[in-house]
């Protein structure tokens, strides 16, 4: 199970009340409807008092002549008859109502009866100032740890706008109310500690839990999925999602006894940590096992590479030989020359005789075709074994990578009425949008690509569709002594030497001469074959045991 999706499970048990089931029964006599009476009675006999100051204060203001003390009445007043509308008695809801069981110790609620909701600060550009009042807004909400995050480049406003209902205190809860993002609408953040000098901006919204409740608690009501859709659907706009207060008071919380809320709070702190670091552990493991994969992957490929991984191969087949197939191949190259140069000798002569222009243009075309076919027919010369790198079985030979391996730009075509897609790295890689072109360089199906420019110069990619080379990319071309499937092989062991050995500062790029000269070991073909096989077989285990 992903972290998040345990965590989503703690909460959906918690407001359940699956959580403290053991609570209960060992706390029987808790109970929230009495709560919520005796908190009934409190608010009637503070409401009561309230009114009596509140008559008292304005007989006063009536019969004082004195300005100032006229004006100290009025705020009095105000100060009253706002405490007054705070005097909110809580009518638990009928079970019909409830969006979902909880236990019967338990009271439906309206969020609105047990908060006061803040909005706010609004400030032009002329209120901006190097030192005062930070304003938070949505980014300082953070959506994954449900944290305030602060940072250097935070609005700060003059000192002046200061609204000591807007700042921010102990255990108040912040809440986007206004965006563009149906995935960010809503999301809440926790406040342990009071933060000074520090008010929330219009697109926020503070809802302060009454002391009567557990904060957190809440809190966690409003970080849970059913507060997530309860708010997507209520949050309306074209362009930008709002929630009116409305939305957030009548939303319904299950709410326990205020000691089984305290033990719910507790209970879920210590789950969350616990899942939380259980995540940074997973993290950990996936490292250490990508980095063993990897190792696994180097090592079979060393294997092959030395001729380990073929060695019973050999025992039953003694008479392969990696010179004596490159001497037949030479044989080949030779007598492939000797005919290239009698056609060459052939077409330079009618092209000298010939007088209509066409035709000649068609023999001057035909020659440059036959150049460029010679000048590919070459013969390989085995190194000598004091050049090699490493010890490689006595049938294997060193050649040159570039003696078997041409590194080429592809044939240019025109298809003018249809449309192939662009092959460049972001789309080979699957990351990049599909590109069309009616023209270029041309790859085929299954061709061997390889990356010449940019950080990693060397990566090769099997193309899977028709298309036209990327800027950065070439083709790769191997010659008939070397098995296509084995070279991949050949080149993913010198992926990482050709990603270290680039050259170019600005703009790195794969070093040609390198990956000429570079010295392979080459096996006979059969056994290049093998090997393949070989390390298919592996490989496919490999996944297997991930």
């Amino acid at each position: 199970m992903k972290t998040d999706t345990l965590k989503k499970s703690l909460l959906d048990y918690a407001i359940k009340g699956s959580l403290t089931a053991k609570f209960r029964r060992e706390n029987a006599g808790l109970n929230a409807f009495n709560e919520l009476e005796i908190y009934n009675d409190k608010i009637k006999e503070k409401r009561k008092d309230l009114e009596k100051e509140l008559k008292k204060c304005e007989k006063e203001f009536k019969l004082e002549k004195d300005k100032e003390q006229k004006a100290l009445f009025k705020s009095q007043i105000q100060i009253l008859k706002k405490e007054l509308i705070k005097c909110k008695e809580i009518t638990p809801l009928n079970s019909t109502e409830a969006p979902f069981t909880i236990p019967n110790s338990w009271a439906w609620v309206k969020l609105g009866d047990i908060c006061e909701i803040i909005s706010g600060t609004s400030y032009s550009k002329d209120d901006l100032s190097d030192e005062g009042i930070r304003i938070l807004r949505g980014g300082n909400i953070n959506k994954n740890s449900h944290n305030i995050d602060l940072f250097a480049d935070d609005v700060i406003i003059k000192q002046d706008l200061t609204n000591k209902e807007k700042q921010i205190l102990k255990n108040d809860i912040l809440m986007i109310a206004s965006t563009g993002s149906k995935e960010i609408i809503g999301k809440s953040a926790f406040s342990d500690v009071a933060l000074e000098n520090t008010q929330i901006g219009a697109f926020l919204r503070i809802i302060r839990i009454s002391k009567e409740q557990n904060a957190k608690y809440i809190f966690h009501n409003l970080i849970s999925q059913i507060f997530a859709t309860h708010i997507k659907s209520c949050a309306g706009g074209t362009n930008i999602l709002n929630i009116k207060n409305e939305y957030i008071e009548n939303f319904l919380i299950p709410l326990p006894p205020l000691c089984e809320q305290q033990e719910i709070v507790k209970k879920l702190d210590l789950l969350v940590t616990l899942a939380n670091d259980f995540a940074i552990t997973k993290e950990n493991l996936k490292r250490i096992e990508k980095r063993i994969e990897k190792r696994i992957e180097k090592s079979l490929l060393k294997l092959a590479l030395e001729g380990s991984l073929s060695k019973l191969y050999r025992r039953s087949s003694p008479t392969l030989c990696a010179f004596d197939e490159i001497s037949t191949y030479n044989e080949a190259i030779k007598e492939k020359c000797k005919d290239l140069e009698k056609e060459l000798k052939k077409c330079e002569k009618e092209f000298k005789l010939e007088k209509d222009k066409e035709q000649k243009a068609l023999f001057k075309s035909q020659i440059q075709i036959l150049k460029k076919e010679i000048v590919k027919c070459k013969e390989i010369t085995p190194l000598n074994s004091t050049e090699a790198p490493f010890t490689i079985p006595n049938s294997w030979a060193w050649v040159k990578l570039g003696d078997i391996c041409e590194i080429i730009s592809g044939e240019i075509i025109d298809l003018q009425e249809e449309n192939l897609p662009l092959l460049d790295v972001k789309y080979l890689r699957s990351k990049g949008d599909k590109k069309l072109a009616n023209s270029g360089n041309f790859a085929n199906v299954n061709d061997r690509l390889i990356l010449m420019d940019g950080e990693n110069s060397g990566e090769i990619f099997i193309t899977k569709e028709k298309g036209f080379l990327g800027s950065t990319l070439k083709k790769l071309e191997f010659s008939s002594l070397s098995q296509v499937e084995f070279m991949d092989f050949m080149l993913l062991c010198y992926k990482d030497f050709f990603k270290g050995n680039k050259k170019g500062a600005a703009i790195p790029h794969l070093d040609r001469k390198l990956f000429t000269n570079l010295l392979i070991p080459l096996p006979p073909l059969c056994e290049q074959e093998h090997i393949v096989q070989t390390l298919d077989t592996l490989f496919t285990l490999k996944k297997g045991l991930d």
